[in-house]
């Protein structure tokens, strides 16, 4: 079945995506009465300019606004049934105290991020914020780029590529969408842009490749009955591109995509380098939520 989240660390910083991650964070933990976490980082980068001027003054107003944020997450969450709460502020620099120093020390399954901060130069520097979480958890990231609390899902696309990690990120996204009676969409990229420097074997490179792909997908075929899902939609396709673009913007846009998933990592240590650097890429440009996967999901009994 698939697996459950038992203890989920929200990251809040006071943007709207970070309400609506804590949210999604509280709506999972009542669903698999999970245990939750809540978390604001005091930011180090920008303590350590402001200190220049007025050291103890600044220090003493960001943790005071971060305490603030801390108390209103925790409220809400109490008041939405979760008697399991633990909070944490740091000092330091968001993606490593997150996804390492507040991580050792909680332990969780799921980490759920916004996807950008509260103003312009915020989104920019928390969108690198959310990538570095990823690339340094240990566990499932969740990404929410919409601001939109009650926001549902209507149409999954789930990037896979045949190796472990990407089996469990379809079974995870299949269990997402069970829960938001989505439709979804499988896809296999067909990294081109590579295969067009092999010249004059591009074509026949196409060709064997092409068919590498449609057998790959239909392994995944064997592995869901769309039925026994509670799916009344399940797509697959080859799409044609580079992974770093094609998953979050083309595909994504083709598909009307409102959540990515991926996996983490890939099947040898080179594919771990391309596909760890794919699922970065992809919580980078995508323009809806991501849900990277590193835990391991497994089919439901």
């Amino acid at each position: 079945m698939p697996l459950p989240y038992r203890r989920i660390l929200v990251a809040l910083d006071g943007s709207e995506e970070s309400e609506a991650a804590l949210a999604k964070g509280i709506d999972t933990a009542l669903a698999y009465k999970s245990t939750l976490g809540i978390c604001h980082i005091v930011d180090y980068h920008n303590i350590k300019e402001l200190r220049k001027q007025y050291p103890d003054l600044m220090l003493h107003a960001l943790n005071k606004k971060g305490s603030e944020i801390i108390a209103r997450g925790k409220e809400q969450a109490e008041n939405a049934g979760i008697y399991h709460v633990r909070v944490f502020i740091k000092e330091g620099i968001p993606k490593a105290a997150v996804a390492d120093d507040i991580a050792k020390s909680f332990e969780p399954d799921l980490i759920v991020t916004g996807g950008s901060g509260a103003g312009t130069n915020e989104k920019k520097r928390l969108g690198s914020v959310s990538a570095g979480i990823v690339r340094r958890a240990k566990c499932d990231v969740w990404v929410v780029k919409n601001s939109d609390t009650s926001a549902v899902y209507h149409s999954v696309l789930i990037a896979v590529d045949g190796s472990d990690s990407s089996k469990s990120a379809f079974y995870a996204g299949l269990d997402m969408a069970k829960k938001h009676q989505s439709r979804v969409q499988v896809i296999y990229v067909l990294n081109t842009q590579s295969l067009s420097s092999l010249e004059p074997y591009t074509k026949d490179l196409v060709d064997v490749y092409k068919e590498h792909a449609d057998e790959l997908l239909q392994e995944y075929r064997t592995l869901s009955d769309a039925e026994n899902h509670g799916l009344s939609s399940v797509r697959y396709s080859v799409e044609y591109g580079t992974p770093k673009t094609a998953v979050p913007v083309e595909a994504a846009r083709k598909h009307q995509a409102d959540l990515i998933v991926v996996g983490a990592s890939g099947m040898g240590r080179t594919q771990r380098f391309i596909l760890g650097s794919v699922s970065e890429s992809t919580v980078r440009r995508a323009s809806c939520d991501v849900l990277v996967v590193r835990n391991q999901h497994l089919p439901e009994t």
